[in-house]
């Protein structure tokens, strides 16, 4: 079988999608299945198949799509420039994928409703595809504009023409697609409100290399704590909808009631500087840590004592199991998927979104209460080894390949 991983969005070296299709390219190829890679490279402007070594530049075909799509002869199509860059964008997307070539595969895995979208516009064949889906896409999209309009509404939003473009592009790619992925019962119901077939769902959670995340926290990580304080970590994109500014108000509150602490930040986005501010004009800029990226994650938290996830909406973020297997408690929001990934007071703790009183005092609490901590710490890194096995993982979504191709009218 020769199965194709395709991402609209750009493949990175850190990042819940890209965690997730390495991973499984890596397990599927081991079960002895031909896997490629496409995605987008968005500082070459390209789209690339990633292990083939094959590339085609958007800038080929820009020019074209520009003239084409022009605000004198569609006005419509122009008059949002956020909506009219994503479908100048997908076009390209999709001419450089046919140009790569598509139709050779046995299964296509879109990563994302663009994907999907467009991989069925350019397949001449019925080719049988998956879709997972690793998050909602309009309101991920919701949450960028809320940081610039506060007073915006979920509802609202889905009903504006940018809400409705976002969820037409969900409807479109999970009709087109024989089976959908999901990880969590949340991004489930999320699509089943948009009259998706509740047939058409299979529920795998995302899973983690174990044997090379205990080679990597095997190395020691570079820096020591400061004597005498306890490492309150965070690792992800430094963007509005990963909540960071809310955990940093919530370390404001902390100071006033404890100094035993230090807040360490792995990641990069376009929120650092601002986030910088923020921590030094709420006065905690020297008990925060920005350290970047980071090559290492599970060395990393080796050195942390307390695990924070405070995103607006996160489906299953890979970072909360990363620190469940380091031994740590972990908190997340009480949003999207995130609850599905902790027993509460027993392998975590779930606070309400963007509540910083209530991270603040529960913070406050596990810092004083060295047992508690390392109690949680640890039955959250049974749960994490027994419940997200890589090799289930890869066995199970196997599997719904060969469903779907028998779906699909095609031999296996």
């Amino acid at each position: 079988m020769k199965v194709l991983l395709v991402t609209y969005w750009e493949l990175t070296q850190m990042g819940g999608i890209w965690t997730y299709v390495k991973q499984l390219a890596d397990r599927l190829m081991a079960l002895g299945i031909e896997v490629d890679i496409m995605g987008t490279n968005g500082a070459k402007n390209e789209v690339y198949i990633r292990n083939l070594n094959r590339t085609f530049s958007k800038e080929n075909v820009w020019p074209m799509l520009q003239a084409k799509l022009n605000p004198t002869d569609l006005p419509q199509f122009t008059a949002d420039p956020l909506l009219a860059y994503y479908e100048l964008n997908r076009y390209a997307f999709e001419m450089a994928a046919a140009c790569l070539g598509v139709e050779h595969y046995d299964m296509i895995h879109a990563q994302d409703p663009v994907a999907a979208v467009a991989m069925k516009r350019i397949l001449k064949n019925n080719t049988p595809m998956v879709t997972s889906y690793h998050g909602a896409l309009a309101r991920e999209a919701f949450y960028d504009e809320q940081n610039s309009n506060p007073q915006l509404t979920l509802p609202a939003y889905l009903q504006s023409k940018r809400g409705r473009y976002f969820l037409s592009l969900e409807q479109r790619s999970a009709a087109q697609s024989e089976l959908i992925l999901v990880s969590s019962r949340w991004i489930k119901s999320t699509l089943t409100s948009l009259q998706v077939p509740e047939d058409k769902f299979r529920l795998i959670p995302y899973a983690v290399d174990l044997p090379a995340y205990r080679s990597q926290a095997s190395v020691r990580f570079r820096q020591r704590p400061p004597a005498g304080k306890k490492v309150i970590a965070f690792t992800g994109r430094l963007e509005f909808i990963k909540g960071v500014h809310v955990l940093i108000k919530a370390l404001a509150s902390l100071k006033q009631l404890r100094s035993d602490w230090v807040c360490w930040i792995a990641g990069e986005g376009n929120l650092l500087e601002d986030l910088r501010s923020q921590a030094n004009d709420l006065g905690v800029g020297g008990d925060i840590v920005f350290w970047g990226k980071l090559d290492n994650i599970p060395s990393f938290l080796r050195r942390a004592d307390i695990y924070v996830q405070p995103s607006l909406q996160d489906t299953q973020p890979f970072s909360v199991t990363e620190a469940q297997l380091a031994g740590l408690p972990v908190i997340v929001s009480g949003t999207a998927g995130m609850p599905e990934m902790v027993e509460p007071a027993h392998t975590g703790w779930v606070v309400p979104p963007q509540d910083a009183d209530s991270l603040s005092a529960l913070l406050n609490a596990l810092l004083q209460d060295d047992a508690t901590r390392q109690r949680v710490g640890a039955q959250a890194k049974a749960w994490a080894e027994k419940y997200r096995s890589l090799e289930e993982m890869g066995m199970r979504t196997l599997q719904v390949y060969q469903e779907a191709i028998q779906k699909g009218g095609h031999p296996i």
